[in-house]
């Protein structure tokens, strides 16, 4: 299959898919930076973009500040859409209805102090967030004592992809879905999430609940789940990354 069916809800026989997507330089570029400050003195020892931010480890000395990562007036007023995936997302939901399958963004900031300005974001450049629900797993790795929906359940998260990862299998547990795609500019996410394809094949309960849902108990011959682990290049271009 070429890789623009892996984009379009009506090309796989597979039928009811979720698909999740990055916000920071996959839809936008973004401008806002997470501050390493010093514990103590809370002098700002380092500052980091978004990608930097998905590896860094602080030191016992340090810990983070995301006032910018929070700031909705900043990712309305500076953030530059990439016209490749806006055009791809508005494809997705050109036949996405006629299967049911759901679109989500999957971000590692938390939650915006101005929930309103942040979705206004999309709604310039055409996007349907109103028909997307966000994830913000930024709630889950940088106050997990607040936001533990997903904590309680599995473990705290050990970084922004191991969250991600979380996330997804959480949906995945529903036995819903037949398609699962991860479409992200961070080669360590897409990584994790294509080693996560072969934990939900070896989950005996959400494998036995895709196939009892869908009425494909038996046929040993078919994948109960399809993965996508699909990069975004610079340019705005995909690559499948597979296992």
């Amino acid at each position: 299959m070429r890789l623009k069916g892996y984009l379009t809800e009506l090309a796989s026989e597979y039928g009811k898919g979720i698909t999740f997507i990055d916000i920071d330089e996959t839809i936008f570029r973004t401008f806002a930076m997470i501050y390493v400050l010093d514990k103590e003195t809370k002098e700002v020892i380092k500052k980091l973009n978004n990608q930097e931010f998905n590896t860094y480890k602080l030191k016992p000395n340090e810990e983070f500040q995301f006032n910018e990562f929070r700031d909705a007036d900043l990712f309305n007023k500076t953030s530059i859409p990439i016209p490749a995936t806006i055009k791809r997302i508005k494809r997705m939901f050109q036949n996405i209805d006629r299967r049911d399958s759901k679109v989500v963004l999957l971000t590692a900031r938390a939650d915006f102090d101005d929930k309103a300005k942040f979705l206004d974001k999309f709604r310039e450049v055409g996007l349907p967030i109103d028909q997307m629900y966000v994830e913000r797993v930024g709630n889950f790795t940088s106050r997990p004592e607040i936001y533990n929906r997903i904590l309680k359940k599995q473990g705290q998260p050990k970084s922004t992809a191991d969250a991600k990862g979380k996330v997804i299998t959480d949906y995945l547990s529903t036995g819903e879905y037949r398609r699962v795609r991860l479409i992200d500019d961070d080669a360590k996410n897409i990584k994790d999430f294509v080693a996560l394809q072969k934990k939900i094949e070896k989950n005996t309960a959400i494998m036995d609940k895709v196939k009892q849902i869908h009425g494909i108990e038996g046929e040993e011959s078919i994948d109960p789940i399809q993965f996508f682990g699909l990069l975004v290049k610079p340019d705005g271009s995909l690559k499948r990354v597979t296992g």
